[in-house]
């Protein structure tokens, strides 16, 4: 008996210091999400919920956006470790001697779509001359590259500082917006005349989007802590896919201004349209294609928004991609 009891003794103390071990093997790591949480930032906040940051080695705090939000400068202040981001905010940040990069992307497609009312007949971005294009004032540059490859010029429109409203009561022909935000553009899939569509992607713009971006040292000191991400978020984002009504319900709970009729059929929509696509099936979860990236970044330099000099090396790391099993699936 007392042999037995030294033994398991043995093995009480032997299993407190393996996980005290494990404990000590965890990292804080911050994650500052491009918007305010809802579906498009599920995977994050799922694998978060159901401690798949945890199972490797992850003590996540996820930071919210917003509309003030600047994610690189969170990043360069050393308040996140990694940021979400859009290309633009990436390569002009890389452009200005910004120290970071791309190493992996959500959405497989930008979901940024112009829209505009069914009896205006516009179908195209060839069809925008004359016409007055309602848009953030930072979406110019983007709308300059749709002009451009369509033959067109800002001289060619009317830009005006507007959104959805001004759609709806004529003071613009197209606007901006998201198809991913249900309540933004719920006024123009409600108009009875119906609309028209012209997506950046389609339109000859084709850059991903919600990138995952860190800081050059931290990918070359540290590569294992963003493969453990980049593992963690994958499982989440399939997790989604598999449990979507499950997951409206935890990203309610877990943000409770959100609604389940709005989020349903968003995560819906970037489950099937943007997570995965036929390339995910072939290349994996959080696929980032460097000649899509060079080809963004020479449209731009075309209008001298960037210099002509940036490569795709020098706005995306592919090493952690390339050594991270990854999901496939379409």
């Amino acid at each position: 008996m007392i042999t037995k009891r030294i033994i398991l003794a043995g093995a009480l103390v032997l299993g407190a210091s393996f996980a005290s071990g494990a404990q000590a093997q965890t990292k804080d790591f911050t994650l500052q999400l491009g918007w305010l949480p809802n579906a498009a930032s599920a995977g994050e906040i799922i694998a978060q919920q159901k401690g798949f940051f945890d199972d490797v080695g992850l003590n996540v705090e996820i930071l919210p956006g917003g509309p003030g939000a600047n994610t690189i400068q969170e990043l360069m202040g050393g308040a996140a470790d990694v940021v979400i981001a859009y290309a633009p905010q990436i390569m002009y940040a890389v452009n200005k001697g910004l120290p970071l990069k791309s190493f992996g992307a959500s959405f497989q497609k930008a979901p940024l779509t112009f829209y505009s009312l069914g009896e205006k007949n516009i179908t195209s971005v060839a069809d925008w001359k004359g016409m007055r294009i309602g848009a953030h004032q930072s979406a110019v540059p983007q709308i300059e590259v749709l002009l451009d490859n369509a033959g067109l010029s800002l001289d060619d429109i009317t830009h005006v500082q507007a959104g959805v409203p001004a759609l709806i009561q004529d003071q613009v022909d197209v606007v901006g917006g998201w198809p991913t935000n249900v309540a933004q553009i719920g006024p123009i899939l409600g108009h009875s005349g119906g609309h028209n569509t012209q997506s950046i992607w389609d339109n000859g713009l084709q850059f991903q989007s919600n990138y995952y971006v860190a800081t050059n040292d931290a990918l070359a000191n540290d590569p294992e802590i963003f493969k453990a991400f980049m593992r963690a978020v994958d499982k989440g984002w399939a997790w989604v896919a598999d449990n979507q009504q499950e997951t409206v319900r935890m990203l309610i709970e877990y943000a409770p201004a959100l609604q389940a009729d709005r989020e349903a059929p968003a995560l819906d929509m970037i489950v099937t349209e943007y997570i995965y696509t036929d390339e995910t099936a072939t290349e994996g979860f959080g696929n980032v294609s460097a000649d899509r990236w060079q080809e963004t970044l020479n449209r731009y330099a075309k209008l001298g928004e960037i210099s002509a000099d940036l490569k795709a090396a020098d706005v995306h790391d592919g090493s952690i991609l390339a050594t991270v099993e990854r999901t496939k699936r379409d």
